[in-house]
C-alpha cells in the first residue's frame, strides 16, 4: 500500500483516557497520521491489515491525554515583576520571550494553552510563526488584549474602554484580529492602579462584551478577585471565572457561599490560581534562605503563605458544592514560570481532588472549558493526537506527571532535548 497512511502504535503499562473510567490496563492508542484512530487494550489495537505501522512500548508508563492550561501569559518572565513594567517592553521582545515560554510548556507535556491576556497582537503574531512552521509550542486558544476599564488591570497591555459602546467595539476588533475568546477584567488586580477588592466595569458593560461575544459564538472568561466582581460576572452570562477570591470591598476575606452555589447553577468553570502565591512564597523563602529578606519582601511572604491557606481552603469549599473547578497555571505572571502548570494539578489536589479527577482538570474538564472538547482533551478516535506519556500512574500520584516520558502533538513526537535542560525548567521547591 504504497499510498497508505502512516499508523504508531503507542502501548505501555495503562492508558488513561480521561473520559471519566479507570485506566484502561496494558493499554495502546492507535494513531493514523496527526489523528487518533483508536484507543483500548493493547491485545485488542492494531493497524489496518495491509498497512505498515511503528510500534513503541513504554514499559512501566502511563499513556494520556496532552495537558490542558486554561490560564497562560507567555509574555512573562515569571521573576516576580508586575505587569506594569512588562507593558514597557518592546512588542518584539515579549513575543520572542513568548516564544521561548511556549517552548518550555510544550516540553513539560502541555499540548494546548488558553493565553489570558498578552500586549497587543504579540501572541496571535506568535501563532503566526508557529502555524507557519517557523517556531514550536502548543494548541493556543488567544484572547488577544484583555479588556479593561481605563486605568484597570492589565489595561496597559492595550486594550482599555469606557462606556457599553467602546466594550463592544473592541470585542468586534479582537475578534476581528483572531481572537478565540474574549478575557475581561471585571475587577481590580495588581496593576497599580487599579483597585483589586472593588469591580471594575459596569453590569450594562460587562453585558455589553459577553453578548458581543455570544453573539460570535465566543466563551468569555473574567478575572474576578473579590465578590462583586464574581456576582457582575455570573450577571452578564460568563463561562469562566478567574481566581475567584471572595474578598469584600473592605478587604475582608469572606467565603460567600450564596455565589459559590450559583456559579455552580450556572454551570461556570472556576480557574483558581492557587500556584502563583506558593511560587511567590518558595521564591522568598530561597532568598531568605540563602541572602535574607527586606521588611517589604518578608510582609510578601506571610502575604503569600496566608493567601495560599485562604484559597486551598475556599477552593475545597467550591469542589465540595460541585462547582467545576479546572487547572490554569497563571503562569508566567508574578514568580511563577511557564513549564510547571503540574504544580497547579497538585494543589488541586491538595484541595480536595482524587488524584484522578486531578488529571481531568489538566485533560478532558480543561478542554471542555476552554469550548475544544471535540479537537482534544481525551484520547479517542478522530481527535488530535496529542499524548503525554509519562512513567507511572498519574491517577494514583498526580506527581508522576512531572516524569515526562514523550510528548506527541498532532501525532509528531516534539524533540525535547537533554534531560539536563528539561529538568531546569522545574521551579525548585521550599518548605513555607
Amino acid at each position: 500500500m504504497a499510498n497508505s497512511p502512516r499508523f504508531t502504535i503507542l502501548t505501555a503499562d495503562r492508558v488513561i483516557d480521561a473520559k471519566g473510567g479507570v485506566p484502561i490496563e496494558n493499554g495502546a492508542v492507535l494513531l493514523e497520521g496527526s489523528t487518533i484512530a483508536a484507543v483500548g487494550r493493547a491485545a485488542d489495537i492494531r493497524a489496518p491489515e495491509g498497512a505498515d505501522a511503528q510500534t513503541t512500548h513504554y514499559a512501566g508508563c502511563t499513556i494520556m491525554p496532552g495537558m490542558v492550561d486554561c490560564h497562560t501569559h507567555h509574555n512573562g518572565f515569571g521573576d516576580g515583576r508586575l505587569g506594569d513594567e512588562l507593558a514597557l517592553l518592546p512588542d518584539e521582545v515579549l513575543t520572542v520571550k513568548s516564544a521561548r515560554n511556549a517552548r518550555a510548556s510544550l516540553f513539560s507535556g502541555v499540548t494546548t494553552i488558553r493565553e489570558n491576556g498578552p500586549k497587543n497582537v504579540t501572541m496571535f503574531r506568535l501563532r503566526d510563526a508557529i502555524n507557519a512552521g517557523l517556531a514550536i509550542g502548543p494548541r493556543m486558544v488567544l484572547c488577544g488584549r484583555p479588556v479593561s476599564i481605563i486605568g484597570g488591570h492589565m489595561g496597559y497591555f492595550g486594550g482599555e474602554v469606557t462606556g457599553a459602546n467602546d466594550a463592544r467595539a473592541l470585542t468586534r476588533q479582537l475578534i476581528k484580529e483572531g481572537a478565540d475568546y474574549i478575557k475581561i477584567t471585571a475587577t481590580g488586580g495588581t496593576t497599580r492602579t487599579s483597585f483589586p477588592t472593588l469591580p471594575s466595569f459596569n453590569l450594562d458593560e460587562l453585558r455589553a462584551v459577553t453578548d458581543e461575544a455570544r453573539k460570535f459564538g465566543k466563551l468569555t472568561a473574567t478575572h474576578s478577585s473579590n465578590s462583586a466582581g464574581i456576582a457582575n460576572s455570573l450577571d452578564a452570562g460568563v463561562d469562566m471565572i478567574i481566581h475567584c477570591y471572595y474578598i469584600d470591598a473592605d478587604g475582608t476575606v469572606n467565603f460567600r457561599e450564596d455565589i459559590a452555589e450559583r456559579i455552580e447553577r450556572q454551570s461556570a468553570f472556576v480557574n483558581p490560581t492557587l500556584q502563583v502565591s506558593r511560587a511567590t512564597a518558595w521564591t522568598l523563602t530561597h532568598k531568605r534562605d540563602e541572602q535574607g529578606l527586606t521588611p517589604p519582601e518578608q510582609t510578601e511572604l506571610d502575604t503569600a503563605r496566608a493567601n495560599l491557606d485562604v484559597r486551598l481552603d475556599h477552593t475545597r469549599r467550591m469542589i465540595d458544592l460541585g462547582v467545576k473547578v479546572i487547572t490554569g497555571s497563571d503562569s508566567s505572571w508574578s514568580m511563577y514560570q511557564l513549564g510547571n502548570t503540574v504544580y497547579e494539578t497538585e494543589l488541586l489536589v491538595h484541595a480536595g481532588y482524587t488524584p484522578m479527577q486531578g488529571v481531568l482538570s489538566v485533560t478532558s474538564w480543561a478542554a471542555a472549558a476552554l469550548g475544544v472538547s471535540d479537537l482534544v482533551g481525551t484520547l479517542e478516535p478522530d481527535k488530535a493526537a496529542d499524548i503525554l506519556v509519562v512513567r507511572g500512574n498519574p491517577s494514583e500520584d498526580i506527581n508522576a506527571l512531572w516524569d515526562v516520558e514523550d510528548v506527541f502533538l498532532a501525532g509528531r513526537k516534539i524533540e525535547r532535548g537533554s534531560d539536563e535542560s528539561i529538568t531546569a525548567v522545574r521551579q525548585p521547591s521550599a518548605q513555607i
